[in-house]
């Protein structure tokens, strides 16, 4: 089979360069045409046929192989090389090249529905992570003028900055309006989210599903910036204390702040703007990993053991000779 590999050969860390990817591939019976973001045509690409599109990259490289990919019928297989990967962690995909490439299986394939966003003057365009207004945009313009650290120093920096930047943000002038129902203000942050993870690799859309029809709407109020400052420092412990809805179409009208589309981030102008966010009808098809049929035999045999020991535990707890289990003997002779 025929795989596009498009390569952002300066994301992640050491391990990750284009010939391992290749031999990866390769070992995995891909025959593979490299092209790097770098240097190449990568939209022009994406245009052509192949039986396998491979995102080797960040979330900005993941990002504009799903947005631009012109045949959505093409499988994606996503390598996931950068710092937050939130499109990975979102989709559950980790692993070295070699590990993700022979677990692939054509066709084992998930669903994945873009955002369709349409601005207020009728232009169009699609997001894969999310559209906000406030927080993460201010976030994004702050970290840009600093230096981009690797892995997971970068997630902490990014963390550390949110917090900085959740105490100064000021409210927004917005309006939302959900499925005709308007919804929320005196906010400091709107987030319509597709996937689980955004920002600094923060689940903010704990609800978002990119294989449903419905967007994930987070609002952040200005009470609540004491709880999601302590939120940040370990959100792997609870969810988020936010305010969230779900809906198919939403209007988000705002003026002054700057907004972000993906990590691309849109200045703030003094007049009235607005977006309505849809999902698109026509998904993506993302491979899923298969486990090899020995590893999954071994974990059953694992699994038969373990359910072996417990029953032979209940046995002997049952023999010993305890008050209670005595008890139970003495019931059981009596009805005999």
């Amino acid at each position: 089979m025929r795989a596009l590999l498009v390569h952002n050969p300066t994301a992640g860390t050491k391990g990750h360069d284009k010939d391992i990817i290749v031999d990866a591939l390769e070992l995995a019976d891909y025959k593979v045409v490299y092209v790097s973001t770098k240097e190449d045509d990568v939209k022009g690409a994406l245009k052509k046929h192949y039986d396998l599109v491979v995102a080797a990259g960040g979330d900005g490289t993941v990002g504009y192989v799903f947005c631009h990919l012109a045949d959505r019928s093409i499988p994606i297989g996503v390598m996931p090389f950068g710092s937050a990967n939130n499109i990975a962690r979102s989709l559950g995909i980790a692993g070295t090249p070699a590990e993700l490439a022979e677990q692939w299986r054509i066709g084992n394939l998930r669903q994945f529905h873009l955002i369709n966003v349409t601005e207020g003057g009728g232009e169009k365009e699609v997001a894969v992570e999310g559209f906000g207004v406030g927080l993460i945009p201010a976030l994004i313009k702050r970290r840009a003028k600093g230096k981009k650290a690797d892995g997971a120093d970068d997630i902490r920096r990014g963390r550390r900055a949110l917090e900085e930047v959740l105490h100064e943000i000021e409210p927004l002038d917005v309006e939302i309006n959900i499925d005709g129902k308007p919804w929320k203000s005196d906010l400091i942050s709107v987030e319509v989210l597709n996937i689980l993870f955004t920002g600094p690799a923060l689940p903010l859309g704990h609800a978002a599903d990119p294989t449903d029809k419905r967007l994930d709407v987070v609002v952040l109020e200005g009470d609540q910036r004491k709880n999601f400052a302590e939120w940040i420092q370990a959100p792997q412990e609870a969810a988020p204390p936010v305010s969230a809805r779900r809906g198919k179409t939403i209007h988000v009208r705002w003026r002054g702040a700057d907004s972000r589309l993906d990590d691309e981030l849109v200045k703030g102008k003094p007049e009235w703007r607005k977006v309505v966010l849809t999902r698109d009808p026509v998904p993506l098809h993302i491979v899923r990993s298969a486990k090899h049929p020995a590893v999954k035999d071994a974990e059953s045999a694992a699994d038969k053991k373990t359910a072996k020991e417990k029953r032979a535990k209940v046995d002997e707890d049952d023999k010993a000779p305890t008050p209670k289990n005595k008890e139970k003997r003495r019931r059981v002779k009596r009805r005999i």
